[in-house]
């Protein structure tokens, strides 16, 4: 045996697993926006912590594991300041804002007078506390995975949604929703392992995975609700047809009301009727509406779908609206926008023993699955 050989093999093989080992713990780190307008803030770390002043690197002060202190506004004199790990990595740390525990580190800006609050965390740690607040965790595995991997892709197509308020995200329905360590399951921690770093990706960059509720039957296209046509965001069937039937009454008097003092008592609602997955002038492809036109005494009025829905709280605009009586009676099916994957949707398509991907291209169509660390 050529020992000299057999030596270089060797080493060749164990850097190869180590760089394959550094390769497979790295993941990329996102702040989010968690509270602002405060003049103090109450923390606690869950390890041996450095506070540094976020612009310059120097370090300020060292802070103790799982004792409470307080940012004041007043007190700081850096602009910006960071608490990370002294030897603990940012995805072993967790940070207690005034009570509520989130995993990663902290920054905190000085804006306008008060302090803003950032968590600094990594990804797969940032979707234990999305995926279980976006989706029942009593779904199937195959339906939470696909989640896993919408709100992943969501999270690094719109790095930077905030930019102009010093984070990426924040942690409300505008991005996705992030509680932190307090809901974090078993069941969505198992779907987020197993696809750890699988992005959907459509003509080399990340897709825009939109996801919503329940379809009603028939997603709705992305042109259609936002203007911009993008190519996998296309209206899709659902397994199964008119799901999450839903009823909203508003008395004609309010409905005349909220349309605003010219426009005089509610005469006739003109609006085709809904018809799942068959389009009219004023309804789309899935059946959505496009826009009705409101008849008041005064005045015409020809309103979108988005605007009837924001004005009358409507479950999604998948709906037909009639006068009776002296009621304006709205009946429908679905919740949410209806664009990308339908989460009700992808439960039923699991149940019918679909996995993660099939689900994923369905709703997504010609996007490509990557995974990226």
């Amino acid at each position: 045996m050529n020992w000299k050989k057999f030596f270089a093999a060797t080493l060749a093989i164990i850097f190869f697993a180590v760089e394959v080992q550094a390769a497979s713990t790295w993941q990329p780190e996102r702040k989010i926006g968690l509270l602002s307008g405060l003049t103090q803030v109450t923390l606690q770390m869950s390890a041996p912590c450095v506070m540094i002043d976020a612009d310059t690197q120097k370090q300020l002060q060292k802070i103790e594991a799982n004792r409470n202190f307080s940012v004041d506004f007043a007190a700081l004199k850096a602009k910006s300041i960071e608490i990370r790990g002294e030897k603990v990595a940012l995805k072993d740390l967790q940070v207690t804002v005034g009570g509520k525990k989130y995993f990663g580190g902290i920054r905190i800006d000085k804006v306008s007078g008060a302090l803003r609050v950032i968590n600094i965390v990594p990804v797969e740690e940032y979707l234990r506390g999305v995926v279980p607040e976006e989706m029942p965790i009593s779904f199937s595995k195959e339906a939470l995975k696909a989640q896993a991997v919408a709100a992943r892709t969501f999270t690094l197509k719109n790095t930077g949604k905030h930019k102009s308020e010093g984070y990426d995200l924040c942690s409300t329905t505008h991005c996705q929703v992030y509680e932190g360590t307090s809901s974090i399951s078993a069941q969505t921690d198992a779907a987020i392992r197993e696809t750890r770093g699988e992005v959907l990706y459509y003509k080399g960059a990340a897709a825009m995975t939109n996801f919503h509720t329940d379809s009603g039957g028939m997603t709705e296209s992305g042109k259609e609700v936002w203007g911009t046509d993008m190519p996998y965001l296309q209206a899709v069937t659902e397994f199964e047809k008119q799901t999450q039937p839903w009823t909203v009454k508003v008395s004609k008097a309010d409905f005349s009301e909220r349309m605003g003092s010219a426009f005089g008592n509610l005469q006739k609602i003109d609006l085709s009727p809904l018809v799942i997955g068959k389009s009219a002038s004023d309804r789309s492809a899935s059946g959505r509406i496009k826009f009705a036109v409101l008849v008041g005494k005064n005045k015409t009025v020809k309103m979108t779908g988005a605007q009837l829905r924001s004005k009358f709280s409507l479950p999604s605009t998948l709906c037909n609206i009639k006068i009776e009586g002296g009621e304006v009676v709205f009946e429908g099916f679905g919740r949410g926008h209806g664009v990308g994957m339908s989460q009700y949707g992808a439960e039923n398509f699991a149940k019918h023993g679909w996995n993660y991907t099939k689900i994923l291209s369905h709703y997504y169509k010609g996007t490509e699955l990557k995974k990226l660390y």
